[in-house]
């Protein structure tokens, strides 16, 4: 798929998938095509709007061995067989590395490769802009900007984000910016013919910048995992202007959003980055949990992420027995 192509197909719901692995903590392949095929069918059924991201955040990639990483983006990426656009998420610490990542996606058949900021030594604008321009410049395959400052400590302000959208095959954006501020400079300052803008903090955070006009075309999702029904209804909604609709699709995800809350109340951050950038990872556990009560394939968390409890999953249970999920 060529850069622009991916650009105006990167829409919708963007479920960013949960690593399986079986009870001994080994790689679950069959369980990552039984995942992948669940999606497909879903966007096929109804000819919707949907993106598959692989070895994100979500999908544990920081735990996974290089080799891990790259059946991973395979396995996706064969199993899809070109029916949806899939992004193969591409970041190592260094330059050097993630070009060599993102030049394994592209030859394995990855639409787009996602880049997050380098997340060990933070650079300059100027080393930022080098660093991306070098990966763009490897490959002939769409690149997504990642921008999350939560894992990266930086935040690509709106002025940078606009000169690298002008860097041909750099089409897309993730954004976990913290503010509508920053959104809607964004919106203002980029082309929509250069860059496309994904809300990468989820349905809540899509709704915001789309009633303010802020032209973000999709969202990235973890409930869209194992309930896609769900997410897909706020992104239908908001896409149509319903924002009534919207609001009342996005109160059948809150018991879940509650529990994450309440969950992570259970347990002290050490994190020393501010709250309003800071992701409450408890989805990570909650939607692994998730995805083996509704039948398909989570598995553990690898450390350093904790599992649920017992006790946490029996609650999870009876919210998704009370949404309808189960």
């Amino acid at each position: 798929m060529e850069p622009d192509e991916f650009r105006k197909r990167c829409k919708g719901i963007v479920p960013v998938q949960y690593c399986p692995y079986t009870s001994s903590g080994d790689l679950d392949v069959e369980g990552l095509k039984e995942n992948t095929e669940f999606l497909v069918e879903f966007a096929e059924k109804g000819n919707r709007d949907l993106v598959i991201m692989t070895n994100g955040s979500t999908t544990e990639f920081y735990a996974n061995s290089i080799e891990e990483q790259k059946t991973v983006i395979k396995t996706v990426v064969e199993t899809v067989d070109g029916r949806v656009p899939v992004v193969a998420g591409t970041a190592q610490p260094g330059t050097r590395e993630t070009i060599k990542m993102t030049k394994y996606a592209e030859e394995v058949g990855a639409d787009c490769a996602m880049v997050v900021l380098p997340y060990y030594h933070t650079p300059t604008k100027e080393g930022m802009y080098r660093h991306y321009k070098a990966i763009a410049d490897s490959v002939n395959i769409a690149i997504m900007i990642y921008n999350n400052p939560d894992v990266s400590g930086a935040l690509i302000d709106p002025e940078l984000m606009q000169r690298l959208s002008k860097i041909e095959n750099i089409v897309a954006v993730k954004d976990n910016s913290p503010n509508a501020a920053d959104y809607a400079w964004k919106a203002a300052l980029i082309d929509p013919e250069d860059m496309a803008l994904l809300n990468g903090l989820g349905e809540v955070h899509y709704v915001g910048s789309a009633a303010y006009g802020f032209r973000y075309q999709g969202f990235v999702t973890f409930i869209g995992n194992f309930a896609p029904s769900l997410s897909y209804e706020v992104y239908e909604a908001t896409s149509n202007g319903d924002f009534n609709k919207a609001m009342e699709a996005l109160k059948k995800q809150l018991p879940i959003w509650g529990l994450m809350k309440k969950f992570m109340k259970k347990r002290e951050s050490l994190s020393i980055i501010p709250s309003v950038l800071r992701t409450n990872y408890m989805y990570m556990s909650i939607g692994k949990a998730c995805m083996d009560l509704v039948g398909l394939h989570g598995g553990p968390l690898r450390l350093p992420m904790e599992d649920l409890t017992d006790d946490e999953k029996e609650e999870l249970k009876k919210v998704l027995e009370e949404i309808g999920i189960i």
